[in-house]
């Protein structure tokens, strides 16, 4: 007995030593972000590239600071996936209301398969970009572009050997419902294994040159399900480098119902399992850390319920460390990323409390998600099923137009969130 809770007691000290570690990372990347910057900027020709499927409820708001950088020279692709798409007439609706000189909106080219829509579209449109660009970016619909987001994105891209810039994705509710809490709670310890891992988020991407002309590269998205934790993969195949660009970190306040919340980590954990190296470590690493919290917990019931108050005490020590390293860690990243939004002119709630609590239970909520990413093949994504049985095998079983879903208010968030 002593034993087990020896061995259990060094995971939990790993695994909070680990966030600890992961958690220092994530504060020295944000540091200097709210330093003046010196010298001039890198602004090169750009191109940035949305695609789009479905009428996302802050669609308004993300084309509003898109067309509105501070950038000297940026041209703007909107790809949306089928004619009848409802976000096509909002979207020339919207130009001509607010008309933009260097805005391009396409039609996905509909006989393209064999990879996720997005990734037709980014293809699509990548090809399509002229000889005098040398940065191309993309972003999500429900990513609310600041007004230097672009430059922000882009300056590691002045590294020659920088060939892909990340945003950073956080998540600053408003409502409090369960569903809301647990992605936040996930994503906040998520974003740190991130920033230490390199798994890029799709939502804020910036390719260089070097990237996006190489043929490997659109061979390469041109068969994969998702566009971004793929990539430190094929930059590394390309001889170039993954960086995060802190100053890109972008705020979402969607609400999400508890079942939607559960499918939207899932289908984060298949985009890892398929595309990046470390996700049988991250997978690990979570099945241990709950097993081991788990059988702590029952020792240390065990140890006091027997009056061995010493041993008791040392397990409710390690619990409590494991446990204090990670909610450390989030909240000092959730600080430097609010000092970053308030210099933005922005500001978000925090609710430290209710995301500690949430934390308890995330272990296991997490292996849950992770035994059905581990099995999942099938993929049922606003109106298209896809059958993804290896990494580079993506098959569509059924394809239909978007059409927005009657308002069910049980499924709130489903059909807003993005991948």
């Amino acid at each position: 007995m002593y034993l087990l809770a020896t061995l259990c007691s060094l995971c939990l000290i790993i695994f909070g030593s680990l966030y600890l570690y992961w958690g220092a990372h994530a504060a020295r990347l944000y540091r200097g972000v709210l330093d003046p910057q010196s010298g001039e900027c890198y602004t090169p020709v750009a191109t940035v590239i949305l695609p789009l499927r479905g009428n996302d409820p802050f669609l308004v708001h993300c084309l509003d600071g898109l067309l509105n950088q501070d950038y000297p020279d940026y041209r703007v692709k909107i790809v949306v996936d089928h004619v009848s798409d409802p976000a096509l007439g909002f979207v020339r609706q919207y130009l001509r209301r607010n008309p933009h000189p260097n805005c391009e909106v396409t039609i996905r080219d509909q006989q393209v398969s064999g990879c996720g829509l997005k990734n037709a579209s980014l293809v699509q449109a990548i090809q399509s970009v002229t000889a005098d660009v040398e940065v191309v970016a993309w972003l999500d619909a429900d990513v609310l572009p600041h007004r230097h987001w672009l430059r922000d994105l882009v300056s590691p891209l002045r590294d020659a050997e920088v060939g892909v810039a990340s945003g950073v994705r956080w998540y600053a509710p408003q409502a409090t419902n369960a569903g809301t809490l647990v992605r936040h709670a996930w994503n906040a310890a998520a974003v740190l294994q991130m920033l230490s891992m390199g798994i890029a988020w799709g939502g804020s991407i910036a390719l260089s040159r070097a990237v996006f002309q190489d043929p490997r590269f659109s061979d390469t998205l041109s068969k994969m399900m998702w566009d971004d934790s793929g990539l430190k993969a094929i930059a590394e195949r390309l001889n170039q480098k993954l960086v995060f660009s802190p100053a890109a970190t972008m705020l979402n306040a969607e609400s999400i119902a508890l079942d939607s919340s559960l499918r939207f980590i899932t289908r984060q954990l298949v985009n890892a399992r398929f595309y990046h190296s470390h996700f049988w470590f991250i997978a690990t690493l979570g099945f241990v850390s709950a097993l081991a919290q788990t059988v702590l917990v029952g020792l240390g019931l065990l140890f006091l319920y027997q009056g061995q108050q010493l041993a008791a005490g040392l397990v409710s020590g390690v619990l409590g460390f494991a446990g204090a390293a990670v909610a450390f860690s989030i909240y000092r990243l959730g600080s430097r990323i609010e000092r970053l939004v308030q210099s933005r002119g922005g500001q978000f709630r925090r609710h430290p409390l209710k995301t500690m609590g949430y934390l308890w239970v995330m272990p296991y909520l997490f292996c849950g998600c992770l035994i059905a990413a581990i099995r999942t093949r099938t993929i049922d994504w606003r109106g298209v099923i896809y059958y993804v049985p290896a990494p580079f095998e993506v098959y569509i079983n059924h394809y239909e137009p978007y059409q927005k879903p009657a308002p069910v208010s049980v499924r709130t968030g489903l059909e807003n969130v993005s991948i």
